[in-house]
């Protein structure tokens, strides 16, 4: 049912994509150079955690990883490749996670766990992600695999839902299903953008309004259709 082959290399306490098949990074022939590939990745990720992609300069990655800028590009063929490398990577994490949520529950706190583990996620890598907002309107193709990822998600859940109850689920069930994550990651994204408020991504409460309005969503048949 859950067709996903990224490899996984462990780096540390960093589970790291092997990248080495994304366009723009280098092929990596020894064992010598994967490590250093493992570094620039994780140290990105610690940086974006902290920081907007944007506003570090290719020596920021390298210093951070312990590596010269030369060895950065040895590896990379530049900083878009590299920023592209680490979308791979949320991706990956978060595909590998909602699996497994997929896997051990068999009730609705799939729906908490669910909730929970992309909002922590956004939190986590709200640097990586608001640059990819941003970089989007300029380049599209750099959202592509983070709006493939929120339909495979959905496409997990429904397909989740269906096991559960036994039976296909109607065409309003589903796009009820599918609308529920577009509010979810919608929410998220203009929390991370715009902090609109009352509640900010940080506050304790937002995780659990979140919660409510997906099951809302999800569970509501909405307002019956108007008579003419």
């Amino acid at each position: 049912m859950y067709e996903y082959g990224t490899m996984v290399h462990i780096y540390g306490q960093a589970e790291l994509i092997d990248a080495t098949d994304l366009e723009g990074v280098r092929p990596v022939k020894q064992s010598r150079g994967r490590r250093t590939l493992d570094k620039l990745l994780a140290a990105g990720l610690r940086l974006v955690a902290a920081r907007e992609f944007d506003s570090m300069l290719v020596a920021d990655i390298a210093r951070a990883a312990d590596c010269s800028v030369g060895a950065f590009y040895l590896r990379f063929r530049d900083k878009d490749a590299f920023f592209r490398a680490l979308i791979a990577h949320y991706v990956a994490e978060s595909r590998d996670t909602a699996v497994a949520l997929f896997e051990q529950h068999k009730d609705d706190r799939l729906i908490n766990a669910l909730v929970v583990a992309t909002g922590e996620r956004f939190r986590r890598m709200g640097g990586l992600l608001r640059s990819a907002i941003r970089k989007r309107m300029e380049d599209p193709t750099i959202w592509d695999p983070i709006r493939e990822n929120g339909h495979f998600i959905a496409t997990g859940f429904i397909e989740w839902l269906a096991a559960r109850q036994g039976r296909a689920l109607s065409d309003d069930e589903e796009m009820r299903a599918r609308f529920a994550f577009q509010v979810l990651y919608g929410t998220l994204n203009n929390a991370l953008v715009n902090a609109p408020g009352p509640l900010d991504i940080e506050d304790a409460d937002f995780l659990v309004q979140l919660e409510r309005a997906f099951r809302l969503v999800l569970l509501s048949p909405g307002a019956a259709p108007a008579v003419k």
